[in-house]
């Protein structure tokens, strides 16, 4: 999205912490197969939910990108990339405030579904670190 990136760290979240240095030899297993089992879907759900809809489309009948599944997920080791698909790239212009939302302020909801997805990405991992200990 236009250069924007934002990176979530895990701060206060010693429960997991604990998690990870009680399984070190299985934490980045663990990791990459909980935020790809459902962390990157949990952050899409988030971000979706805050884009913005103009009600001026909707009722003239356009497709809105809050109920077409706008977001790539994007894995890599001990992380995922959400990016919004080709035909829905317009959205970083409400989000950011550029191009034709520059008059508004940014809406930052690509930064604000991220921060609302750590708990329960958190919650998810926790789980992910129980299930070995049941095994």
């Amino acid at each position: 999205m236009a250069g924007s990136r934002w990176e979530v760290t895990l701060v206060g979240q010693d429960a997991l912490l604990v998690k990870m240095q009680s399984y070190a030899s299985k934490s980045e297993e663990t990791i990459n197969r909980v935020l790809k089992e459902s962390g990157g879907q949990l952050a899409v759900d988030k971000i979706t939910n805050l884009i913005p809809v103009s009600s001026g489309d909707l009722r003239r009948g356009h497709r809105h990108a809050k109920s077409s599944k706008p977001l790539n997920v994007q894995y890599f080791n001990l992380g995922f990339r959400v990016r919004p698909k080709k035909s829905f790239e317009y959205i970083k212009y409400p989000d950011l405030g550029i191009g034709t939302s520059q008059r508004n302020q940014p809406q930052d909801f690509m930064q604000r579904g991220l921060q609302m997805a750590v708990d329960p990405i958190t919650e998810a991992l926790i789980r992910g670190f129980d299930e070995l200990n049941n095994n």
